[in-house]
């Protein structure tokens, strides 16, 4: 068994093993050591750790319990392993939903596919959303301004209806829409940015 700690950014691996005592065959005592062997360097795997640390990064595989099939992604030889790994930002682990390896995909004869699902936050998009996209100055509608914008949508919806024969409900209904839009948007104007930065520029 060989464990890994991460102690103040430092790696420790602790291998504890049963080494074959004095009765065995020459094939199990050569068995064991070139498999403690295999242990010992693994310096992949304590590279992969140790850069893990350097970006403030996760195994993203070791945070779900899983079946042995559902963790080695290579198979040799009777011989199973993990050698692939999700790496994410310690920050985005809440949205990792699942991490497993499919069974019966294989990407070559040997390998499984590892698979991840992630969720997404919608809150940045959101953001930006009301950023971009101006909003119409509904509070300006009275007074003179709104007989303006009264007699711009009676006009300009008079030559949308006159083409309504032409055109189904659905897309009368978007192009109606869309004229009320315009014309509010040139009659009572518009506000670029979130309602927060408009009200510290009032």
């Amino acid at each position: 068994m060989s464990v890994t700690f991460i102690i103040n950014e430092e790696t420790f691996t602790v291998i504890s093993a049963y080494a074959p005592h004095v009765g065995l065959g020459e094939a199990e005592k050569k068995s064991f050591w070139e498999l403690l062997d295999e242990v010992v360097r693994n310096e992949e795997g304590r590279s992969i750790l140790e850069f893990a640390i350097a970006h403030d990064l996760v195994v993203a595989n070791s945070f779900f319990k899983k079946r042995d099939a559902q963790l080695a992604t290579f198979h040799s030889g009777g011989h199973s392993t993990q050698i692939d790994v999700f790496l994410l930002r310690r920050g985005d682990l809440r949205n990792c939903k699942d991490c497993k390896v499919l069974p019966t995909w294989t990407c070559l004869s040997q390998h499984r596919l590892l698979v991840m699902e992630l969720g997404t936050q919608g809150r940045v998009n959101r953001r930006a959303r009301e950023v971009q996209q101006p909003r119409i100055l509904w509070k300006n509608l009275n007074g003179e301004k709104a007989e303006t914008f009264r007699a711009n949508v009676v006009e300009r919806m008079g030559a949308e209806l006159e083409n309504a024969a032409f055109i189904d409900a659905d897309q009368m209904w978007n192009n109606l829409a869309s004229t009320i839009r315009g014309v509010a948007k040139e009659s009572l104007g518009v506000a670029v940015g979130t309602s927060r930065a408009q009200n510290g520029c009032r």
